[in-house]
């Protein structure tokens, strides 16, 4: 009966996930945004729910996540442009080369805890963008970034506009689901324990070393995954796509949704995108605005957007306490 109850929860939770995502194209511009934005937000969507896996389940945090999803396009796009317009072929190539090199930073860097972990993180996505910049530029096109790409194809038919859309939507339904099996599953439990206690689970004879680098290979396929689907949407792959910038744009992103809760960083990277391109057209100031958003986030909203309602109930609640007081003294 339990099981029953759980299979209906996750499957209503999954039907909601898939109306939204599949009405996002013609319900944005209702909010003043632009449909080919949805495709946008999805394609971080997915970017942001590996990080989470990462981040918000283990506490590892990292600032070279953009390394995987540049990696991801720079392949994905000139097996496009080079090789064949199958965009199946290039994005398998692309998560098969990303999950090769996840795997081995993982074991490089997980080797050390907190700053340094990060730290060792930004360094080698830095390592990647100035190799894409002037060793690599024969093949990535350096400042100018990769471009000339070709309008991919599945099964002979062109991936643009809708069918776009519809091809990354799938993508992120998948991602959602296998994201929330990872969270959910015994392995997530371990994570997460992980992030509780790393110390004490190590005592306890649990190769923890192990269950970090998994999670770390998971994190990098995800963004790996996203990267290659950026490039196949916007046939060109800028050289940014490898900067740190990117690296703290989705840390932003996932503040601002809220760590370890999978939607939450998803609805993050909907609002910034949202944001940047809504405020750019009304101000060039529009960085700074992000930047009071994102403070006002950390300072005020620390669990960020999925934890307002729980802070509503606390607030709440507190008004309700000294009330109920009052009222017993005056009727005493």
């Amino acid at each position: 009966m339990k099981k029953q109850s759980l299979f209906a929860r996750d499957s209503i939770y999954m039907l909601i996930a898939a109306i939204v995502i599949f009405s996002l194209r013609w319900t944005l511009p209702l909010l003043g945004g632009y449909s080919e934005l949805a495709t946008r937000m999805l394609i971080f969507s997915i970017l942001v729910l590996g990080f989470d896996i990462l981040v918000g389940l283990t506490g590892y945090l990292s600032f070279g996540h953009a390394a995987f999803w540049g990696i991801g396009a720079y392949i994905c796009g000139y097996i496009l442009l080079h090789f064949t317009q199958n965009i199946l072929v290039a994005m398998i190539l692309g998560v098969l080369i990303v999950s090769i090199i996840a795997f081995l930073l993982g074991i490089i860097t997980l080797r050390r805890h907190g700053i340094y972990f990060a730290i060792l993180t930004l360094a080698f996505a830095e390592m990647f963008y100035y190799l894409a910049l002037a060793p690599l530029q024969k093949w990535t096109g350096g400042d100018n970034g990769l471009t000339g790409i070709k309008t991919p194809q599945l099964f002979g038919l062109e991936l643009s506009g809708l069918a776009m859309y519809i091809f990354v939507g799938i993508w992120t339904l998948i991602a959602l689901y296998t994201a929330r099996r990872i969270k959910n599953s015994p392995y997530g439990l371990m994570l997460r324990a992980i992030k509780s206690n790393e110390e004490r689970l190590t005592f306890t004879g649990i190769n923890v070393f192990r269950y970090k680098v998994m999670a770390f290979l998971i994190s990098g396929i995800f963004a790996g995954l996203a990267g290659t689907l950026f490039a196949a949407y916007e046939t060109y792959v800028p050289t940014e796509s490898l900067h740190w910038t990117l690296s703290g744009e989705i840390v932003i992103m996932s503040v601002i949704g809220g760590f370890g809760t999978l939607i939450g960083p998803m609805m993050g990277a909907a609002i910034v995108l949202y944001l940047e391109n809504v405020l750019s057209a009304i101000t060039d100031q529009w960085n700074l605005i992000l930047g009071v958003i994102f403070m006002s986030f950390v300072i005020f909203l620390p669990g960020g957007v999925m934890s307002l309602s729980k802070q509503l109930r606390r607030l709440f609640s507190r008004d309700q306490v000294p009330a109920n007081r009052t009222e017993s003294q005056g009727g005493d």
